[in-house]
């Protein structure tokens, strides 16, 4: 519940500094992050966790990733046509803000080379092991830590 509340805090400076970008990100954050889902409901949850807080920002934060994906497409195509991508250039500043503002709120990453020691070390431990049981042992233990493209190419590597 700590990370919530640290969420509405940042909102309320934000808003007093009148940064918009980062009070209307953490405001809709907020807003998903509190939603409890009729299955949730149904199963007692009541309370927002630190868990589905930072599931959330992960999930903004891949949102943003491909988005950052889809404009630099963008930029490349409209340059190739001849066409103005200044539009497109102020809609990928604003996404690179939104994934700086977002990464202060999740778990840290783990860089490539970390997860390619987590995952030698695992094998080196599980000689047999395939790549389901890598990817089910770096869920367990470094959970919302790394990209699961990355993992999954470095474990069938």
């Amino acid at each position: 519940m700590a990370l919530l509340e640290a969420l509405k805090a940042d909102q309320l400076a934000a808003r007093k500094s009148n940064d918009r970008l980062k009070a209307d990100l953490l405001t809709t954050l907020i807003g998903e992050a509190t939603q409890i889902t009729t299955e949730e409901f149904k199963r007692g949850v009541t309370e927002v966790t630190d868990e589905k807080v930072v599931a959330t920002v992960a999930k903004f934060s891949k949102n943003t990733k491909l988005t950052l994906e889809n404009l630099a497409s963008e930029r490349t195509r409209l340059i190739e046509a001849g066409g103005d991508a200044s539009k497109v250039d102020e809609r990928t500043k604003a996404a690179e803000t939104e994934l700086a503002i977002l990464s202060a709120y999740g778990p840290k990453q783990m860089t490539e080379a970390e997860l390619r020691a987590a995952i030698d070390d695992f094998r080196a431990k599980n000689p047999g092991a395939n790549v389901g049981m890598i990817m089910a042992h770096l869920k367990t233990s470094f959970g919302g830590q790394y990209d699961g493209k990355t993992a999954s190419a470095l474990a069938k590597g």
